[in-house]
């Protein structure tokens, strides 16, 4: 297993993720492109570094332990970016702390998991080669689910509808081209 991210470099995409957050969370933002929507899907583009990227994200149907504060939804997301140097980067941003030893985080689609290292409210794929595989699963699948344990130390999962998954996924590559 490959693993993607130096420190400095995690810390450099999770800048990057927060900002697609706020770009989600407020529906607009200079430079981005609301690309459509697709069931529980969006599809967006903008540039990283004068380079053209798209991605697309969606917030989570249900968060357990529903007895938690979660944070605000609409800073809870999974992404999936394409960009010229990788076409299916997977992260999460949630929007509470997660636990510096999260050594269980991980996504899974319908019951096959993937491990996930974390780092601040973001998380990625452990692997790169885990990346076309998973994403290949989310256009296959009907849900997605993510496990973080809080910086407080408590286990959640997001559950995330894959409905609108390949539309948008597939309206994203026709914009960002290989």
């Amino acid at each position: 297993m490959t693993s993607r991210y130096s420190g400095r470099m995690r810390r450099a995409l999770a800048g990057l993720v927060a900002g697609i957050g706020v770009i989600m969370a407020a529906g607009t933002a200079s430079g981005a492109t609301n690309l459509g929507t697709f069931n529980n899907w969006t599809a967006w583009s903008d540039t990283d570094q004068g380079a053209k990227i798209c991605y697309i994200a969606s917030n989570p149907q249900t968060r357990e332990p529903t007895n938690l504060n979660h944070g605000d939804i609409g800073k809870t997301f999974v992404l999936v970016t394409i960009r010229p140097s990788n076409r299916n980067e997977v992260a999460v941003l949630v929007d509470f702390p997660i636990s510096q030893t999260n050594a269980n985080a991980s996504a899974s689609v319908d019951g096959r998991s993937y491990p996930m290292v974390t780092e601040g409210r973001a998380g990625w794929l452990a692997s790169v080669e885990d990346e076309p595989g998973f994403v290949a699963a989310m256009r296959a699948g009907s849900s997605l689910q993510v496990r973080i344990t809080s910086g407080a130390g408590n286990n959640t999962v997001h559950t995330y509808s894959l409905s609108g998954v390949t539309a948008a996924l597939n309206r994203a590559a026709q914009e960002c081209p290989q």
